[in-house]
């Protein structure tokens, strides 16, 4: 059975007769009662009741006018459907991010104009390291990433397979215990902190980080004593708020800061690390295109109230 066999069939119930609808939908009268004769023979069973008064429907011809007119119009919405995907008007983006950096204004004002201009496509975020975003855009597990992994010596992670967007730029802090004596009288040269326990991430779990911050500290002579290891920024500083050390965080730490941690701008942090939208060059997404555009614009200060940096 194929969808213009309803059609005829739904042709001759709303024009009243096989020869007004052969008629109507320019096919010739014996071919309009051949398709109709093929279809009852499909469904096995009879949809008119012919007579030399004409054709009425059957029971079951009363049923199929129902089914038919439904199923042509899920039909017609499917096809809307899909040509909306295809535009990138509607679907799904999902998109990764680095734990801490979800709460920066120049990600959540972009996701919010993006929603207020595309509210028909469904955006699903999901926390997670830079290193592991990567493999899951490189699988197609997700079409893009917010990641902050960079390391300037070594930044080889832009291979011909991915491309990116820089959405901001982020500057190191000094994370010291409020009512710390360190707080008080912080040190005007880091190198001074060589005997302060330091609060770390992990090598094993943020690599690029770890090669970040030790390359910032081999800059001002400082060797950290890494006395506790965190594997993601809140707990970092909830171990500062608790007394337990220092850390060296990202100044996007601000908006997740609690009450008992102080964050110092130090003039010997002068490492920047920028924030990118990293995607694969070969995903046919279009939701991730019109992202992509959405973020191009707003680099270009074409949209506004996104918040700064």
């Amino acid at each position: 059975m194929e969808f213009r066999h309803l059609r005829y069939f739904l042709g001759v119930v709303e024009h009243g007769s096989v020869a007004e609808a052969a008629r109507r939908l320019h096919i010739a009268q014996p071919a309009l009662s051949r398709q109709i004769k093929y279809l009852e023979e499909e469904l096995g069973a009879a949809l008119f009741d012919r007579s030399v008064r004409g054709a009425t429907l059957t029971a079951a011809g009363h049923q199929l006018v129902i089914d038919a007119r439904r199923m042509l119009a899920d039909l017609q919405e499917t096809r809307q459907r899909v040509a909306r995907v295809a535009e990138g008007v509607e679907g799904n983006l999902r998109m990764g991010i680095t734990p801490n950096f979800g709460w920066h204004p120049r990600i959540l004002g972009s996701l919010r104009h993006f929603h207020q201009a595309e509210p028909q496509i469904a955006v699903s975020l999901e926390p997670g390291l830079s290193a592991r975003q990567l493999e899951r855009i490189r699988s197609g597990d997700l079409d893009a990433g917010f990641l902050a992994w960079r390391y300037p010596p070594n930044d080889q992670f832009l291979a011909h397979e991915f491309g990116e967007i820089q959405v901001f730029e982020c500057r190191l802090k000094l994370a010291l215990p409020r009512d710390s004596q360190l707080a008080r009288q912080v040190p005007r040269h880091l190198a001074a902190l060589h005997d302060e326990p330091a609060i770390w991430f992990p090598a094993e779990v943020a690599p690029g980080y770890d090669q970040f911050l030790n390359y910032q500290c081999q800059m001002v002579n400082l060797v950290p004593r890494k006395a506790q290891l965190a594997s993601d920024v809140l707990s970092i500083l909830g171990l500062v708020a608790a007394g337990v050390g220092y850390a060296i965080v990202s100044d996007v730490s601000a908006y997740t800061c609690p009450e008992g941690v102080v964050l110092v701008d130090h003039p010997e942090l002068t490492m920047r690390h920028p924030v990118s939208f990293v995607y694969r060059a070969d995903n046919g997404n279009p939701t991730l295109g019109r992202y992509m555009a959405h973020l191009e614009r707003m680099r270009s200060g074409d949209e506004t109230d996104l918040g700064g940096d």
